[in-house]
């Protein structure tokens, strides 16, 4: 028994087993399955979701709404700036275990004088991920 042609026509033999196609044509016809399963799953969801949660509409005053547009205009044009220098750095900026961010030439701890310990955090670090771990003293214990 010689295996039939692909289904799609593409001129490789096809398998019974993969729906009388190709290995190619079958792995195409399962990623088109499964986006379709996925776009019906999520129309789903966005339908119940919108099912649930009804809709509120709340009022605010004018003058409010001003006033917090305006202070999110302030708060973005915040510039970085080296803490050591004053110079700008935007988004090169070196940011220290201490809170500070710091410029090319500052962001070393011993250039901008931290006052964070290094060498204890570490040796915490490294008591927190090898806990000890201690033998029974008498060897004839089960």
């Amino acid at each position: 028994m010689d295996p039939g042609l692909c289904a799609n026509g593409c001129g490789f033999y096809g398998s019974a087993e993969k729906r009388n196609l190709c290995s190619k044509c079958y792995s195409i016809f399962l990623k088109d399955q499964t986006i379709s399963k996925s776009k019906a799953n999520i129309d789903l969801q966005q339908e119940n979701d919108n099912t649930k949660q009804p809709l509120i509409i709340l009022k605010e005053n004018s003058d409010q709404v001003r006033a917090h547009d305006n202070s999110e205009k302030q708060t973005c044009g915040d510039i970085k700036r080296c803490k050591t220098c004053n110079k700008k750095v935007g988004l090169t900026g070196f940011k220290c275990r201490c809170g500070d961010v710091f410029c090319s030439r500052h962001r070393f701890p011993e250039q901008h004088a931290c006052k964070v310990d290094y060498k204890s955090a570490g040796r915490q670090i490294l008591a927190k991920q090898n806990p000890v771990c201690k033998a029974d003293k008498l060897d004839y214990r089960v």
